[in-house]
């Protein structure tokens, strides 16, 4: 996700909308607005509403994990068992090629 430039910052902190936003108005469970109100006083966030934009790409992110997953399992799951057996050799092959390789000092 595209971090906002600071003059987009600065124009969500003037109570201008950027271009690219959308106007909400919503209430909130007290214990979430602390932990939004949190996010901005500690300096990790400008805004409550960055806050709000983190938290649903954060859970955006999970979700695209989670259907990839499902996705994948369907997939393997789906084969007949010679495309099994061969998926099943060519992953010991490059576990065991992927050994001798030191990620660390890898650029």
């Amino acid at each position: 996700m595209p971090v906002p430039s600071k003059s987009a910052r600065k124009e969500a902190r003037r109570g201008r909308p950027s271009r690219n936003r959308a106007k909400l108005s919503t209430t909130v469970a007290a214990e979430n607005f602390t932990f939004l109100e949190t996010m901005v006083n500690s300096g990790r966030t400008d805004s409550i509403a960055e806050t709000v934009d983190l938290a649903i790409a954060r859970l955006r992110r999970e979700e695209t994990r989670l259907r990839l997953e499902r996705a994948t399992a369907e997939y393997f799951g789906g084969l007949a068992q010679e495309a099994q057996t061969e998926e099943d050799t060519l992953a010991q092959q490059l576990h065991t090629s992927g050994g001798g390789v030191d990620f660390d000092l890898e650029p």
